[in-house]
Order: structure tokens, then C-alpha cells, then sequence
């Protein structure tokens, strides 16, 4: 796997020196997914980072017997389960490939090896921590203030990838309303 794309994330985040890069991709494994392999399931402790090369990651739990879809991480995205890495808990989470994709891993343990003496890598990986989380708050402030049809709006216009490439179930269950109400959310849209 090619790493320019990579590359080209990282620096979105920090810029980092050539040498901090190569070190930090050592710390990496590329790996190819079917849809619906996992990456991590509920129950274990997340121990890695990881990027989206190509295809998309579906993050989500079960309650009750039902998919609740939290994020979806496309090309070029960053994600993880800061909570579970955070605090040795066990995952609520499951993360999985939504469509048959190409991932970096990052292992946690061997980056850190690298933050005493590296403090550009310590600092991406605080970066990287703090814009997962605010990506989490955005997703959490959909539903605090918006209604389902300006959520559905609201995704329309900001994201329109979402609504291309996954399904009306899913999307359903992202915006947290049943397909049928989605249904009737794209009608009156249109």
C-alpha cells in the first residue's frame, strides 16, 4: 500500500519531519478487509489507531438486539475507540469494514515507545486524540439540537459522501430514526 495518501493526513494533523513519519510508520501494519471484517469488537480492549486507505470503517454497538451505527470513516479519515485505549476498558464498540478496504494499524504500545524521545510523534497522537473526539462531539450535537430532518440536512450539506455510499438501514440508524421515517425525510426533500 502506497503511503503518500497517509502522508498527506498525518500533515493535515502536524507536520512532521521526515524521520518522525518513517518512525511512525514503522509502528504501522497495512491490512486488507472484507466488508463486515472486524477490526474491533465489543468486549475487547482497543490497542490501535487506525487509517482508511481505500473503502470505508462502520463503528457502531448493539442495544437490545439492534444496530446503532455511531460513525463511518471514509478514505483519508482517522479512527479509534479513545474511551476503550484511554481507560484499559473493554470496547462498546465495534469497528468494522464497511465495504471491502485497505487499513493502516497502529499499535499504541509501539508509539509509545517513541514519545519520550520524539515529541512531534507525542504530539501528533494528542492531535489525532483530540480531533477523534471532536468528531464524536459533532455526531453527539446532531441529536442535541437538531431535529431528524435538519440532522438529515445537515448531512446532505456537509457530508454528502455519507449519503452516497452507505445504506438507507444504516443511515437510518446513523440519524437515529427508523427507515421509514428517513423515507419520508427524503420525500418531503425532493
Amino acid at each position: 500500500m502506497d503511503h503518500q495518501k497517509l502522508r498527506a493526513c498525518v500533515n493535515e494533523i502536524l507536520e512532521l519531519p521526515e524521520e518522525d513519519f518513517l518512525l511512525l510508520l514503522s509502528c504501522a501494519t497495512s491490512r486488507e478487509l472484507k466488508k463486515g471484517e472486524h477490526l474491533l469488537r465489543e468486549r475487547e480492549i482497543c490497542h490501535c489507531f487506525y487509517f482508511v486507505d481505500k473503502g470505508y470503517l462502520r463503528t457502531y454497538y448493539n442495544k437490545d438486539g439492534s444496530v446503532v451505527n455511531l460513525n463511518f470513516t471514509f478514505e483519508g479519515n482517522f479512527t479509534t475507540n479513545v474511551k476503550s485505549y484511554r481507560s484499559r476498558i473493554p470496547s462498546e464498540l465495534n469497528i468494522e469494514a464497511g465495504e471491502d478496504a485497505s487499513v493502516w494499524i497502529f499499535s499504541f504500545r509501539n508509539i509509545s515507545g517513541y514519545f519520550t524521545d520524539r515529541a512531534q510523534i507525542s504530539r501528533f497522537v494528542r492531535r489525532l486524540a483530540i480531533n477523534l473526539l471532536l468528531a464524536a462531539e459533532e455526531h453527539s450535537d446532531l441529536f442535541k439540537i437538531y431535529t431528524p430532518t435538519e440532522r438529515y440536512r445537515y448531512i446532505e450539506k456537509n457530508n454528502p459522501k455519507l449519503l452516497q455510499r452507505i445504506s438507507l438501514s444504516q443511515m437510518a440508524s446513523y440519524l437515529g430514526v427508523t427507515r421509514e421515517t428517513l423515507s419520508r425525510i427524503r420525500a418531503k426533500n425532493d
